[in-house]
């Protein structure tokens, strides 16, 4: 089971957070949804006519309290405001995903999921394609719920954009991803006076 990718961030000046957070990587549509024992991100995406958006989308997480083991974790997804434009579960997700229908998917994971001091980027995602009859320039939203077991659920909104073609979507990737996450991080870290000051793990359990 392919797990979803993690990104190792240190606590630093909350200043650099927002420079790094500003000139790189996803937008974050609805800012931070602080929670706890985690918080949650909700990048924006955009997609173009007759293909997907060169990521898949989903929630990026992490610990607020320290070391944290959540179960029973699930991800849902439901598309508003865009026709000709659909959600399929990403293959390399790791999770159990239904999809009712063409806009919305529910995906759980079987794994007990234990972690501190890390992001978890794209958490159970999914993939937005958009078929040829789809408007360039039309957006809508996805509104993305995250909970676990004991944990209260939390919803945010990812801005969904139609592009003319493949060649005008921005440039991500591991670099630019892992740039623009560390500096959300490290902008909560900065307003809650947060040090992170040693080497942490994450790991899933089957």
């Amino acid at each position: 089971m392919r797990l979803p990718n993690v990104r190792r961030v240190t606590g630093v000046l909350a200043v650099t957070g927002v420079l790094l957070a500003t000139t790189a990587g996803p937008a974050l549509a609805g800012g931070v949804h602080e929670g706890n024992p985690v918080s949650v991100a909700f990048p924006d995406l955009d997609v173009p006519v007759g293909g997907s958006g060169v990521d898949p989308l989903g929630p990026n997480i992490w610990s607020t309290i320290g070391p944290t083991t959540l179960t029973e974790a699930k991800v849902t997804y439901h598309l508003t405001g865009l026709k000709g434009v659909h959600l399929t579960p990403s293959k390399d997700g790791g999770g159990d995903c239904l999809q009712p229908s063409p806009t919305q998917v529910t995906c759980s994971d079987p794994r007990d999921l234990s972690f501190e001091g890390e992001t978890i980027e794209l958490y159970l995602p999914v993939v937005v394609t958009a078929a040829k009859s789809a408007k360039p320039g039309d957006t809508g939203q996805v509104t993305i719920t995250f909970s676990a077991k004991g944990v209260p659920p939390i919803t945010g909104t990812s801005k969904i954009r139609v592009t003319g073609d493949r060649t005008s979507l921005p440039v991500t990737g591991s670099i630019t991803g892992w740039i623009g996450g560390l500096g959300v991080l490290l902008l909560v870290a900065g307003a809650l006076g947060v040090r992170v000051a040693r080497r942490r793990q994450v790991r899933f359990v089957s």
